[in-house]
């Protein structure tokens, strides 16, 4: 009965996807992967960010921080096929659900849906009330509105 169950953890572990899991700092960082400097260990080069290589229309990223601590799987057992899973320092974040987009960095967020960003949308109804005038009554604070829309800007990229 042993070997019974040993030869089903064998066939059920060899059939694993990610069979190595180490620990490295991410260097020469792009948009889609990095280099994984790893201690006592050749480089590992072009790790992705995202398991699969096709661009899916949702995703989620996380790109590390340049000379940040990352966990990185090797897929199939393969050196050359390698993702990260985990960093200590995350550089941008980036989410796609659909056509709804949403980015993060040190710059500010990005909120989008399609063609329509929020902080385009956000200026732009802040301009037309900036162009209220009322007859009776009290018109719009445009210094006050100007100032929303810069506080809006440092916000949403």
């Amino acid at each position: 009965m042993t070997d019974v169950f040993q030869n089903f953890l064998d066939k059920t572990m060899s059939s694993r996807a990610v069979r190595t899991i180490g620990v490295g700092i991410a260097t020469q960082i792009t948009d889609a992967s990095c280099t994984v400097e790893r201690d006592g260990q050749p480089s590992l080069y072009d790790v992705r960010f995202h398991a699969t290589e096709t661009k899916p229309g949702s995703r989620h990223v996380m790109i590390p921080a340049e000379g940040s601590s990352v966990l990185y799987g090797i897929i199939d057992n393969q050196q050359v096929e390698a993702c990260i899973l985990m960093c200590s320092e995350v550089d941008k974040v980036v989410m796609n659900v659909g056509g709804a987009r949403y980015e993060l960095d040190k710059t500010g967020h990005l909120i989008q849906m399609d063609n329509d960003k929020l902080s385009k949308v956000l200026s732009d109804l802040i301009d037309e009330v900036s162009k209220i005038i009322v007859i009776n009554g009290r018109s719009p604070n445009v210094a006050a509105l100007s100032l929303i829309k810069t506080k809006i800007n440092k916000i949403l990229k």
